[in-house]
């Protein structure tokens, strides 16, 4: 738990202690202040170093704007200068090493330029999809078709030592080899369906990433290959080697690429509000359930350890730096991250656009490539002149009141850090959201001044920094804190169940931990006070159900009832005879989701039962709300059936006996007879249904003997 929420839940517990104690409404803090609260969060001209913190990241210098969407392809010749691959019309710029003007330099009838490469002559090749095709492109733009396949798309491509050109395809999962001469062979034909990503190890031997399978193969110079790593992953997207050996991979789930017809997902991530009490946890590189991202190292002796997981981000390349520093582009909100060889994970720099899809040095300038839009970035070693950081939008689930926020700023220096803040009520901040309010300062507490509304999002503004390190080590933001308090909504009663009679509700007893302490004194009012996540550590929030019994004249109730403010409820249960107006307390001040009544003194008749559910005890005098619901009508029968015996008939050896049977205030049910102590048997009423409250029966004995008869007849009303 961070210093500022210790602070902020310390003064709320205390403001608590000295209220009424059956005032236990209580604010919320919304806390964003590790590493995964600020990655769910956008900015621009931002960092987040190795401790989770915001800082002011390096400036970044378009140097080329291709003005297309995508950019899918990069790579450096031998004289440093840089080609560009675009998407959806097949153009390759020429950024010349320099620093002169770049150029369209050539365009293919393809729209798509999925892999570049360049032999030691200085050569481009260029590989193409749909209907893949290699090209080979001369220092003057001059294009040719190298090499034409049968497979429709070309992922990737490699050049050895001695040019041959090794292409990797799909649909068929197929490496091809082909000479300068274009002469072609299969170098090796995988079960896979795609051949993503191509690259060498440190010996030389070709590496390949494929889909739908998320494999690394090692193929050796003879075409011999072996899995270096089969990801749980379906697409192994990206492939980099150091200069020690260590072979780094990304693999990401189906669908996420971004390339080549599928596409990045784009949702943002949910935002929700932390109570005040919410745990923080740090730690070094994330690891997420459910990832759609994976980054592998697999040393020298094949062993895999996984760098990287997250079930929020996409990578498209990976480069090592001579630091050792390992640099993933990223979508889907354009960020270059950089793992430490300590682990420690830093959002380097936020370009701005959807995807960083390539990543490339040139003499010690980083490069990034972009989509949409597609543009080339040089990382300047000076931090930006212009900073902002915007979080995520806080949903409070309703229409809240905001309170102060809160934030630190670790090693302050020059004009301060600017916090604003606006409020909306759509999911995803918009033109209908209030204007930014600000800036706040405070840092220990500035009021809130935005509309009240469901959604909160807010804004740092950070100083214009002289020169200084990559990473900024001034104006770090630590943390930032709102307050916030829900608009009281009225309970909802979801159902109300009258049981069938005779069917009693067992209490179970409460478990105790404390060894016969009772937290909070008799009545537990101590308890009330603190925040419900911390009183639900002892009581789970779904409380077991009572044991069903059945005991002869009990009237059972039930519900499920919920506050959509998280409120304690407070029930009533009150009771009439129908047709009567007036409604008479059954119990209240119930904490439980059933009671049971005992019928067997209540007047015979019909009733109903009125639920009424309150949030007074989280609420103070004229702001708590309830809600009610009325049972359907049952019946309380305390009077046995009446049993009426008619004259009996004798004809010969036959005996027939009628009877009639009266249920006062319900429905007969059933009417069985015994002949001289022997077994029940049913009796079905005259008219074939036992439907009403007086039903006739008669009783036919047949084949009797001479002699006496004993007849003993018993019945049951609906109740």
């Amino acid at each position: 738990m961070s210093e500022i929420m210790r602070r902020a839940f310390g003064a709320l517990l205390a403001g608590c202690l000295t209220a009424s104690l059956l005032w236990a409404t209580q604010p919320r803090i919304w806390t964003v202040s590790t590493f995964d609260q600020f990655l769910s969060g956008r900015g621009e001209g931002i960092a987040m170093n190795s401790s989770g913190r915001l800082v002011v990241a390096p400036a970044l210098e378009t140097i080329l704007d291709t003005r297309e969407a995508f950019v899918y392809s990069a790579v450096l010749d031998r004289s440093g200068n840089l080609f560009a691959g675009t998407g959806s019309n097949g153009k390759i710029f020429r950024f010349p090493a320099t620093g002169g003007p770049a150029s369209e330099w050539t365009t293919l009838e393809e729209p798509g330029v999925f892999a570049l490469a360049v032999d030691s002559l200085n050569r481009v090749y260029a590989a193409t999809a749909p209907d893949g095709k290699v090209y080979r492109i001369s220092p003057q733009g001059q294009a040719e078709v190298f090499f034409r396949p049968d497979d429709k798309f070309i992922w990737s491509l490699e050049i050895d030592d001695q040019n041959n050109v090794y292409v990797g395809t799909g649909p068929r999962g197929v490496i091809h080899r082909v000479a300068q001469s274009g002469q072609s062979s299969v170098f090796y034909d995988s079960s896979e369906t795609h051949i993503v990503r191509l690259g060498w190890d440190i010996n030389r031997n070709l590496l390949a990433g494929t889909a739908p399978g998320g494999r690394l193969y090692r193929v050796s110079a003879a075409g011999s290959a072996f899995v270096l790593h089969d990801s749980p992953l379906q697409e192994m997207k990206a492939i980099t080697v150091d200069r020690y050996g260590n072979v780094f991979a990304a693999a990401l789930s189906a669908g996420e690429s971004g390339e080549g017809g599928s596409s990045a997902r784009t949702a943002s991530p949910s935002a929700s509000g932390a109570a005040s009490t919410e745990e923080s946890v740090v730690q070094t590189v994330p690891r997420a359930q459910g990832a759609r991202l994976e980054v592998y190292r697999i040393d020298k002796d094949n062993l895999v350890e996984t760098l990287y997981a997250s079930s929020d981000e996409v990578v498209f390349d990976l480069l090592v730096r001579d630091d050792g520093n390992l640099l993933l582009a990223t979508g889907d909100k354009g960020r270059i991250l950089a793992i430490s060889p300590q682990r420690f994970l830093t959002v380097l720099v936020e370009t701005g656009e959807d995807h960083v899809t390539r990543l490339l040095e040139r003499e010690s300038s980083l490069l990034a490539v972009t989509s949409n839009l597609g543009k080339i970035l040089r990382v300047q070693s000076r931090p930006s002149a212009q900073a902002f950081f915007e979080s995520h939008a806080l949903d409070a689930g309703m229409t809240a009141d905001w309170g102060k926020a809160r934030w630190r700023v670790l090693n302050p220096a020059g004009d301060p850090v600017r916090i604003f803040t606006r409020s909306g009520n759509t999911r995803k901040p918009g033109e209908t959201w209030s204007e930014w309010h600000g800036p706040l300062t405070d840092p220990s507490g500035s009021r809130v001044e935005s509309p009240p509304a469901r959604y909160l999002q807010w804004k740092v503004e950070f100083p214009a920094q002289g020169s200084g390190a990559l990473i900024s080590q001034s104006n770090e933001i630590d943390s930032v804190s709102i307050s916030y308090m829900q608009r009281n909504a009225a309970p909802e009663i979801a159902r109300l169940t009258v049981h069938a009679p005779g069917v009693a509700f067992l209490k179970l007893p409460p478990a105790n931990p404390a060894g016969g302490v009772a937290p909070g004194g008799p009545d537990g009012s101590h308890s009330l006070t603190l925040p419900k996540q911390i009183r639900e550590i002892e009581s789970p929030r779904v409380t077991p159900p009572a044991r069903p019994v059945y005991i002869p004249g009990a009237r059972s109730f039930s519900w499920a009832a919920s506050d959509p403010n998280d409120d304690d409820l407070i029930f009533t249960l009150q009771y009439r005879r129908v047709g009567e107006t007036r409604w008479n307390v059954l119990d209240e001040d119930l904490t439980e989701n059933n009671y049971t009544m005992d019928g067997a003194s209540f007047p015979d008749g019909e009733y109903q039962i009125r639920l009424t559910a309150s949030d007074h005890r989280s609420n103070p005098p004229g702001k708590s709300l309830r809600a009610e619901m009325v049972s359907s009508a049952f019946t309380v029968s305390n009077t046995a059936p009446a049993i009426r015996f008619g004259t009996p008939r004798i004809q010969g050896q036959n005996a027939t006996l009628p009877l009639e049977v009266n249920a006062s205030g319900s429905l007969v049910y059933q009417a069985e007879f015994s002949v001289d102590s022997g077994p029940w048997v049913v009796l079905f009423p005259e008219d074939g249904i036992a439907d009403s409250s007086n039903e006739s029966y008669r009783i036919q004995l047949d084949s009797l003997r001479p002699g006496s008869y004993s007849i003993r007849v018993r019945a049951s009303d609906s109740v």
